[in-house]
């Protein structure tokens, strides 16, 4: 067994299958500089933030580019020790907390203190995931390099963050080519999205991989201000730097590096904005919240801002130069420090048609909470689908827009996806059209996607045919897309063939698909060669799976030998897909030998997942010493979960305190896990003020809840609204459930107006939803 995996580490581009055709590696230098040799300018270029320029300080007298930096004891060591790791094998270490709170500074001050002999890389262009995922396959990073992922959502979010990721797990798992430290920051709210587990299996899973990736990771949470202690012990430092007396006088709270990088000021000129002015920034708002990429162009923010702004206001500056006049605004510097707007500045031989600017990181992040719960307004839509130019941008705008039930602006942007190519557009849209009544758009679509050569748009629509149950109207896509070579079709007709006991046709068909890099593929030949007897060939192509993202192939193998009672080999492959980086395959065996009652053996696996910085696996190790009656254990480990930024693991220690009828401690830390966005304190919360008649707090929480991310609750809460009689209630937070993004909201606003017998008025509602200001749509096929 360990020769297949040492095989497959060694040499991965020897097998007959060529997952993703890889590149050879170029001849071309290693990527990025010494960290040594760089100043304090290239700080900046590396995104750390631009310090104020407070009015006491001369226009003679020269300061640093940086304030002196103020050190943190226990954020700071833990962060210079998890990079210092690096040097003794690739790691992952991600430093996670709100907008201007120090991380990028921090960062950049532990590489240099830790690292100054090793490179560092910053991908950026032609994109920021196309450049990263592109020099790890080609293997210009070279060994003692810090790829710095400042806002690793960047990376990691859009749809090729998969690729990215898969990439990565391959590069830190690989010793040949290390050792490398991959070094990236990321907002609290992000790492979730990017950790989420769907709630069913069947479910769309668009970050898996990106999941797996960050499951191995070294996070770092960056506190959110300076302790008084903390500012008594530094008090000499902040007198050596102007920037830092001021910004320690002015900051509330300790919050000193929020004031540094001008986040107080930026928040003052959001509110102060004038009314044209507060309009752009909204768009822009809005844009960066429901999913667009980070530069935002000018047409867009043009078009839509009008829709933002009253009659009273309009009539006060239409027909002037009012947008001119609010870029002009918006993009002024204040004491040197950028404006709430940036204007993008092109690098050579990257596209720019028109102006593009990006939103401050600070008030997008304070835009995610403040405007969860508002649709933007029909200009807004209508801008996105004459101004939005990338497919994946329409199709992210056009899947909020269908969320909120904005069925017509949804279809419109879909049609400009569908027009440029996207695959996953033409089944959406098919969707929608079909729920309206044109039974006829799937066939136009596949028409025009095989006229188009779009061989994924017809797996979409086979695939949303076969969803519905109409294998007759998805077999012809799917038979149309594999003659055209490809390979998720012939996945989809493999596994047919399969079912139907031809095993002999499905092994060719899945053949063709691996052969042309589906990992699917991959995963059924890796089974069919184990069942065959040939283990060593299953591991191998499982292995290769994993290492493009998909590590169900290796979980299967391990789950078969252990059910054939070769525990022992089931564990053997567990530890060497850990050792590859892929940690998933022993947290599923543990979860498996905990199922079966074997505490030990489970404990055993969950501990080696632990130590590798898995939180998932401490909670487990966690619940298992509570149940074996060690309570003082289990709230250790679940503390060292939470402190490594887990919030299940908060509610986990609130429950333990309430076991222990500490009541008081409990509910401390249930607000504490609500107040960091965790849904299942939310809901926790939320039943308990409905179950105490507290309704008018139960909403607050609901609406809480939020703009945290999780509209749901607003939906359940409005169905026990409506089941004990209040059906006004009800109503209003379902429609606060729609423009916060609930699916399930207009559902219930359906069931609403059947149950008060406008049969008519749900029918319209369920087939063309609702316009922008959030009355019924008119009929729009």
């Amino acid at each position: 067994m360990n020769a297949a995996r040492d095989a497959y580490i060694a040499g991965r581009d020897q097998y007959i299958i060529n997952v993703g055709g890889q590149s050879e590696a170029s001849s071309s230098a290693p990527l990025g500089r010494v960290i040594g040799e760089l100043g304090e300018q290239d700080a900046l270029a590396l995104e750390v933030h631009q310090a104020f320029e407070p009015s006491t300080v001369s226009t003679s007298v020269q300061v640093p580019v940086l304030p002196v930096y103020l050190h943190r004891p226990e954020f700071d060591d833990r962060l210079r020790a998890a990079v210092a790791g690096a040097a003794h094998g690739s790691r992952l270490v991600v430093v996670v907390g709100d907008s201007s709170t120090g991380k990028t500074r921090a960062c950049w001050e532990a590489i240099r203190a830790e690292l100054p002999d090793w490179r560092v890389w910053h991908p950026l262009t032609p994109e920021r995931p196309l450049a990263l995922a592109e020099a790890v396959r080609a293997g210009r990073i070279a060994a003692r390099t810090v790829i710095w992922l400042n806002e690793a959502q960047f990376y990691l979010q859009p749809a090729s963050g998969e690729q990215v990721a898969a990439e990565l797990q391959a590069l830190l798992a690989d010793p040949a080519r290390g050792p490398v430290l991959v070094l990236g920051s990321m907002w609290p709210n992000f790492r979730r999205t990017l950790t989420r587990v769907p709630d069913d299996e069947a479910d769309p899973d668009p970050h898996r991989a990106a999941r797996t990736l960050l499951d191995r990771t070294d996070y770092v949470t960056a506190p959110p201000a300076f302790t008084a202690a903390q500012l008594t012990s530094l008090a000499a430092t902040i007198a050596t730097d102007p920037r830092l007396r001021a910004a320690a006088a002015q900051a509330r709270g300790g919050r000193i590096t929020q004031e540094l990088a001008g986040a107080p000021e930026l928040l003052r000129r959001y509110e102060q904005a004038s009314p044209a002015a507060r309009a752009v920034l909204w768009a822009a708002m809005d844009a960066r919240r429901l999913g667009h990429s980070l530069y935002l162009p000018e047409p867009l923010l043009q078009e839509a801002a009008p829709g933002y702004l009253d009659d009273h206001e309009w009539d006060q500056i239409g027909g002037t130069a009012w947008f001119r006049a609010a870029l002009d605004e918006l993009t002024a510097q204040h004491v040197r420090l950028p404006g709430p707007l940036v204007q993008h500045r092109s690098r050579p031989g990257e596209p720019a048609a028109v102006p593009l600017y990006r939103l401050a990181d600070y008030l997008e992040q304070h835009a995610r909470t403040e405007r969860a719960r508002r649709c933007p307004p029909a200009s807004f839509w209508t801008a996105a689908a004459h101004h939005v130019h990338t497919p994946d941008d329409l199709v992210v705008l056009a899947d909020q827009a269908e969320r909120r039930g904005r069925y017509r602006h949804a279809a419109h942007l879909y049609q400009q996806a569908t027009d440029k190519g996207n695959p996953d557009a033409f089944a959406r849209l098919a969707w929608l059209r079909e729920n309206a009544g044109d039974d006829a758009s799937t066939k136009r679509l596949a028409r025009q996607a095989l006229d188009a050569g779009n061989t994924d748009a017809l797996v979409a629509l086979a695939r949303s045919r076969e969803k519905a149950l109409d294998w007759q109207g998805a077999e012809p896509l799917y038979r149309q897309a594999a003659d055209a070579g490809n390979p998720e079709a012939l996945v989809a007709l493999a596994e047919r063939r399969e079912s139907a006991g031809d095993r002999a046709g499905a092994k060719r068909l899945y053949r063709q698909a691996a052969d042309a890099g589906n990992t699917t593929a991959l995963e059924s030949l890796a089974w069919q060669r184990e069942r065959a007897g040939d283990p060593q060939g299953a591991e191998r192509l499982a292995y290769q799976a994993a290492d493009a993202g998909n590590t169900d192939a290796l979980v299967r193998l391990a789950r078969r030998r252990e059910k054939k009672g070769d525990r022992q080999g089931a564990e053997l492959l567990a530890y060497q897909a850990a050792d590859a980086g892929h940690f998933d395959v022993l947290a599923r065996l543990a979860q498996r030998r905990e199922k079966k009652g074997d505490r030990r053996g489970a404990e055993r696996l969950y501990r080696h997942t632990a130590d590798a910085g898995n939180t998932t696996a401490l909670a487990h190790l966690a619940l298992l010493r509570k149940k074996k009656g060690d309570l003082r254990g289990a709230e250790r480990l679940y503390r060292q979960a939470a402190d490594a930024g887990s919030t299940d693991a908060l509610v986990a220690l609130a429950n333990l305190r309430y076991e222990a009828g500490d009541g008081k401690a409990g509910g401390r830390l249930y607000q504490q896990a609500a107040e960091a966005g965790n849904p299942h304190a939310l809901t926790v919360l939320v039943w308990e003020r409905e179950n105490a008649g507290d309704h008018e707090d139960a909403e607050r929480l609901a609406r809480q809840a939020a703009d945290a991310g999780y509209p749901f609750l607003l939906v359940s809460l409005a169905n026990r609204w409506e089941w004990t009689g209040d059906r006004h209630g009800a109503e209003r937070l379902l429609r606060e459930g729609a423009d916060a993004g609930e699916g399930y909201a207009l559902t219930g606003l359906v069931r609403l107006r059947e149950e008060a017998g406008d049969v008519t008025g749900a029918d319209l509602l369920r087939r063309f939803g609702l316009t922008a200001a959030g009355e019924t749509e008119q009929p729009w096929t």
